[in-house]
This record gives structure tokens, C-alpha cells and sequence, in this order.
């Protein structure tokens, strides 16, 4: 569970954010780790569902190979701004900008929006990251790149912005938990890094990952990471500042000297092209420093400054809602208007790229007009995932307070909506977790779209559903009072006359699409119920629950069918995305336990069929899925992935991952 910042275990203990199960070593290759298997061996051994599984009549021969279909990751939508800052750049063709999110570098191509990637394919491949990407950092002729992540010994990637090869993979060194902030020095010879372990070491490297020298930077965590680019100085943001440091062969630190002005927290520096130092602090104040010594410090906004940007004609300051603009003498000239929080900003001649709080990439032209390069959720965890059966087109919703439409293939958002414009209560223990800054009435984790009348209906994190006219406007035209707890799964039915409602309050509820009455109830499980799908009649439902149940329902009346293993083992089910059943026992892992994973889905030719893993990994295998089955698997998200979706045509795959918030579309091979 997640409560205020912490994580807490099955004991009631607290744990960073950051922290990571204990892992060991993965065979040669120590940069990559594994899981140790644990309860997970006792509960396959037991496998509580296996007497609701019954093969069909004619069951089909069993492959246990992997298939041949095979995935490559196609356009990702996503940037992490929630805890990042600073990591949005063009690069040498200014046509192209570079940021990260998941676990991967992202080049988009603004003219073709288009995307390379560094990282993102098969498990095999390990030349890239396996865990949260934290820092991002371009050199000064925008060539090379530096990214880091979390984990117990983070990596450290230096690459090509161009074509996004590897240059060099290192670790960052054991127990510094995660890579907070990165930079490259003027002549890409050094990379300087910021840990979050207790002393908050500063580390220097060469490109090719030689530690050339490390110091401990004291009690105050390090936000952000400079270079200059006259010298071989760089500088940190800090709680209690600015430190400046040194390297010439070896690494000194000193703090910087306020003098006369106003001692602050500090949450981004940065360089002008003369060598001077800014800063930017939480109180939204404007600092200049010469040297060590602060000389000039003005009020920007009320706000935090997470993000300045120096040209050789302006200063440009990223505040709460807009970004401030200013001369060489801290006159200050306009105001940009973004409508979020700004975290990253650079410059190309007269245009401005900025990343937002929002998870929106924009970039303003000269005469002030944005153009939104990619749109993405922003907060808490990302769940909700359905493909519209007539129209191919995406939706999406999130614990951001929003519904996102996406277009796959001009490959951009095409509508958003609020889920809930006033706030209610704040979240409570034993609600859905998460570390959303928004109350449950305000996050949703499940959607589904009405074949039949385009209605899409999405279930929040206090038990609402609500019900929206189309995909492509996505206006509410009704709200139903559900259930008690959160709902964390929603299906119309094949011929649109109905809707189910799985919630955690251990219910299914039934609804009339005609006027969104209540049906019926399904209340035989015995916990929360985590996907269901209808017959291919309407008839009949399955479901499964948290506790490893696999049930049968008729859709009518809601009445339990005990005989439903046997008398249903050959019905014709419109969808299958229940992880418990006869076709996929094999989606769990040896090792594993019962939640690693979080969700399947079959393909429309009904060959294969995907699962979403606590790994981040989606897999491919082949149907059946029965014990012993090998899968293809592939790596991009970097947190546990919650649904996978097959497109209309098996031509795509679209992944959505949790607290990555992240959604990913692959091409199937």
C-alpha cells in the first residue's frame, strides 16, 4: 500500500518509494537482476483455481514453443515530469527532441512524429535500462546522451542521439538507489551524477564509465545537476542551496554563499553561455552567482522554479503555470501562459521546447504560439485501456483527473476529459493505492467502449461510473452511483445491450445500456474482482477475483453457475482477458506468485495470447498457453504493466504501465 509518499509491506513497515525487493545477480551479466523466487513456487505448487479448469471437448494440440509472431515497439506516449526535471532537449537536428519515460529514451521527430527509441524490445537484448529512467542529460553539441535509473545499483547509459546506439552501460555504485540528476561536461569527456543514498554522493565518470572520482554531498538531497560550459565546474541544487564542484583529475565541492540575499531551497540550476550560474529556488525566487557567491536574487512567482533556461539574449524561467521571460539584466520582458507547471525547458534560435508537469510536450515559436508535441498522463498510476471495436481508436484513463482518445495511427491525442471536476473526499486506507496527489473521485482505472452506441463507460476509484457520449468528444451524459469500492474492471457486453461492473467491494454489477439501470448483482466471489468477459451471446459472464476464484454467471439474473466449469468448457467468449483459465496456465512463470500477473488478452485469430507482468514485460505465447510454454518477451515499461490489448486487426498491441504511466503501441511481426 502506498500512503503519503511511503510504501508500506504486508508487516505495516515503511519503505522509499524507490526501494526495490531484494534481488540477486542474473548469471554473467551483472547489470541486470532478477527476482528471487519465494512464495511464488508454494503457490503455483497449490494453484487454488485448477478444479474450475476444464479443457473444451476438442481440445487443440498443445505447442509449447514460442510463437512466431513477435512485437517492435511503434510511438510511446509518455514523459516523466512528476519527479524529473531538466530532461527535455533538442538535439543536433533541431527537428528532433529527446526526453525519456519508462525506461526508455525517446527521440521524437517533430516533423514526421515519428519515434526512435533507446531501449524498448526483446528481454534478450540488455544493452539498455530495466527500471525507471530518473535524470536525462544531452551534451553541448547535442550528440550524446546520458540517462540513469533506480534500482539498488543503478545504470548509467551514455548514448547517440542521433541514432540511439549504445556508447557505454556502467553502474552508478551499490546501495545509491536511484540516479537523481545527471550531467555532461562541455567537451563530453565527463559524466557527473547525483545519488539518493544517505550521503547523497556526487560521482564523476568518463564516458566509457571509469569512476574518476566521487564525494559525498552531504544531508541535503540533490535535485538537480549542471555543467558549465566554459569550465570543467559544475553545480547542484540542493534543500540548503547551491554546492559547486570541481574536477580537474580529481573532485572537490564547496557550497555556494548567499551573502546578503535570502538563504532557500533550491530545485534546478543552470549555466549561461558566459559561465555564470542560476538558480532557481521553491519559493520561486531567481538567483545569479559569481562564482561561489550569490549576487543577485529576484522574485519570479509563488511557486516552485523547477526549471531555467540561459540564451545568449534571455533568461527563461519555468514557474507554476507559465514561463517567465527575461533579459541579460533581469528585466523582465513577457510571460508565457502554459497551463501547467514547467519542468524542463531549452532553446533552439527564437523557439522554446518546454515539458510540462501535465505530461505534455510543447514547443513556442516566436510570436508566443504553442504547438503540443505529445500529450500523456501525468499522475499516480495509469490503468484504464480499451480499443474501440469499430473505429480502432484508444482510450485511456489514469489517477491524473483525466480520460484521454487516442488517434494510433496519426499517433496523438484527439480528445481529453475531466473525470471529475470538483474534488471530493481524500483517499483513505484501504482504497485503491496510489500516490496520486488527486482524491479517488477524481482517478479511474477502468474503461470500455459500447460496440454498438460508442458509449464509453469508465469506473472510478470511489465506485462511480460514468458514462460518455463517443470516443471522440468524450462528453458525460450520465453518472451512476455503483459500488462501495473502487472498480477496477468494466465490460460491455458483445451486443451492447448491457454493461458489467466489477468493483473491490467483491460484486459484479449488471446494467441496462438503455437507460443504465440495474440489472443484476454477481456476489458469489470472495474478494475483489479483477477481469471478467462475456460469452459471445451475452448470455454468460466469467470473472476471477483476488482470491484466485474463477466463477461462472449467468448475465441475466446474476445467478452463479456452479456447473459453469463443465457446462461452459466449449462456450465462445467474445473477449479473454482473465488470467485464470484452461488456455492460459502457462502466462505464470516458475517462481512467481499469483499476482506477477496483472492481466492477458487473446488475439482476435485467437493464436496467441499477450500477458502484462510486474516485471514490465509484455509477453507473447501461443494458444494455448498450457504449462511449460515459452514466450517472447519485451522490455520498455518500467514498472508493473497492467493490460495488454490486441487492435482490431492483430496488426497491434497497446500496453499501459501503472506507475510508469506510460502507454506503449507495438507492432505485431
Amino acid at each position: 500500500m502506498e500512503l503519503e509518499g511511503k510504501i508500506y509491506d504486508e508487516n505495516g513497515e515503511a519503505h522509499d518509494a524507490y526501494e526495490r525487493t531484494e534481488k540477486k545477480e542474473a548469471g554473467d551479466n551483472a547489470l541486470f537482476e532478477v527476482e528471487e523466487a519465494g512464495e511464488g513456487d508454494q503457490f503455483m505448487a497449490v494453484k487454488p483455481w485448477i478444479g474450475a479448469l476444464k479443457a473444451p471437448t476438442n481440445k487443440p494440440a498443445n505447442n509449447p514453443s514460442a510463437p512466431e509472431k513477435k512485437l517492435e515497439l511503434e510511438y510511446v506516449y509518455g514523459y516523466r515530469a512528476i519527479d524529473s526535471r531538466q530532461n527535455l532537449f533538442y538535439t543536433s537536428d533541431p527537428s528532433k527532441v529527446v526526453y525519456m519515460t519508462a525506461a526508455l529514451g525517446v527521440v521524437l521527430d517533430k516533423n514526421s512524429n515519428t519515434q526512435r527509441f533507446f531501449g524498448g524490445g526483446d528481454i534478450k537484448d540488455t544493452s539498455s535500462h530495466n527500471d525507471d529512467i530518473m535524470a536525462l542529460a544531452i551534451s553541448p553539441d547535442r550528440k550524446v546522451v546520458a540517462t540513469g535509473q533506480v534500482g539498488k545499483n543503478p545504470i548509467i547509459c551514455v548514448w547517440s542521439a542521433e541514432d540511439c546506439s549504445l556508447i557505454s552501460q556502467f553502474k552508478q555504485g551499490r546501495d545509491t538507489r536511484l540516479v537523481k540528476a545527471i550531467g555532461i561536461n562541455k567537451d563530453a569527456q565527463y559524466v557527473a551524477s547525483a545519488a539518493a543514498d544517505n550521503d547523497h554522493t556526487i560521482f564523476v565518470f568518463d564516458l566509457q564509465g571509469n569512476k574518476l572520482g566521487s564525494q559525498k554531498g552531504g544531508v541535503d538531497p540533490v535535485l538537480d545537476l549542471a555543467w558549465s560550459p566554459v569550465d570543467n565546474i559544475f553545480a547542484t541544487a540542493e534543500k540548503r542551496g547551491v554546492s559547486f564542484y570541481t574536477f580537474n583529475g580529481t573532485l572537490s565541492g564547496k557550497k555556494g554563499i548567499f551573502g546578503g540575499n535570502k538563504m532557500a531551497a533550491m530545485a534546478t540550476v543552470a549555466f549561461g553561455p558566459d559561465g555564470r550560474c542560476y538558480s532557481g529556488s521553491i519559493d520561486g525566487s531567481l538567483y545569479l552567482w559569481n562564482g561561489t557567491s550569490c549576487v543577485k536574487s529576484i522574485q519570479v512567482t509563488s511557486g516552485f522554479i523547477n526549471s531555467i533556461c540561459v540564451t545568449p539574449e534571455r533568461i527563461l524561467v519555468g514557474g507554476k503555470n507559465s514561463i517567465a521571460v527575461f533579459d541579460t539584466s533581469f528585466n523582465k520582458t513577457s510571460n508565457i501562459p502554459t497551463g501547467s507547471q514547467v519542468r524542463s525547458l531549452d532553446y533552439h534560435g527564437s523557439n522554446i521546447l518546454a515539458g510540462l508537469r501535465d505530461g505534455t510536450l510543447v514547443e513556442i515559436d516566436e510570436s508566443n504560439t504553442s504547438k503540443t508535441l505529445m500529450q500523456s498522463h501525468s499522475d499516480g498510476e495509469a490503468w484504464g485501456l480499451a480499443i474501440c471495436p469499430n473505429s480502432g481508436l484508444i482510450v485511456t484513463c489514469s489517477d491524473d483527473n483525466k480520460i484521454m482518445s487516442w488517434d494510433p495511427e496519426a499517433r496523438k491525442c484527439i480528445a481529453t476529459a475531466t473525470i471529475n471536476e470538483v474534488a471530493g473526499v481524500k483517499k483513505r486506507i484501504g482504497g485503491a493505492s496510489t500516490l496520486s496527489v488527486f482524491p479517488p473521485n477524481q482517478c479511474a482505472r477502468a474503461v470500455a467502449i459500447n460496440s454498438t452506441n460508442g458509449h464509453v463507460a469508465v469506473g472510478t476509484n470511489n465506485g462511480e461510473v460514468h458514462i460518455h457520449d463517443s470516443i471522440q468528444d468524450l462528453k458525460l451524459v450520465k453518472k451512476i452511483n455503483c459500488a462501495k469500492e473502487w472498480i477496477e474492471v468494466i465490460q460491455y457486453s458483445p451486443d451492447g445491450t448491457k454493461v458489467a461492473v466489477g468493483s473491490h467491494d467483491n460484486i459484479i454489477y449488471i446494467y441496462d445500456t438503455s437507460n443504465y439501470s440495474l440489472v443484476a448483482k454477481c456476489t458469489k466471489h470472495n474478494s475483489f474482482i479483477t477481469a471478467l468477459d462475456w460469452s459471445v451471446d451475452s448470455q454468460h459472464i466469467m470473472s476471477v477475483c483476488g482470491a484466485y476464484e474463477l466463477l461462472f454467471f449467468d448475465a441475466n439474473s446474476g445467478t452463479q453457475r456452479t456447473d459453469g466449469a463443465s457446462a461452459l468448457r466449449d462456450e465462445k467468449w467474445a473477449s479473454f482477458t482473465v488470467k485464470l483459465g484452461w488456455p492460459v496456465q502457462g502466462v505464470f512463470p516458475p517462481g512467481t506468485d499469483g499476482s506477477h500477473v496483472n492481466g492477458v488478452d487473446r488475439s482476435k485469430a485467437h493464436d496467441v495470447f499477450a500477458s502484462a507482468d510486474d516485471w514490465g514485460l509484455v509477453n507473447l505465447y501461443r494458444n494455448p498457453c498450457l504449462e511449460g510454454a515459452k514466450a517472447n518477451s519485451y522490455r520498455g515499461h518500467s514498472e508493473h504493466v497492467v493490460r495488454v490489448r490486441f487492435d482490431n486487426s492483430d496488426t497491434g498491441l497497446y500496453s499501459i504501465g501503472g506507475y510508469d504511466r506510460t502507454v506503449m503501441q507495438w507492432r505485431v511481426i
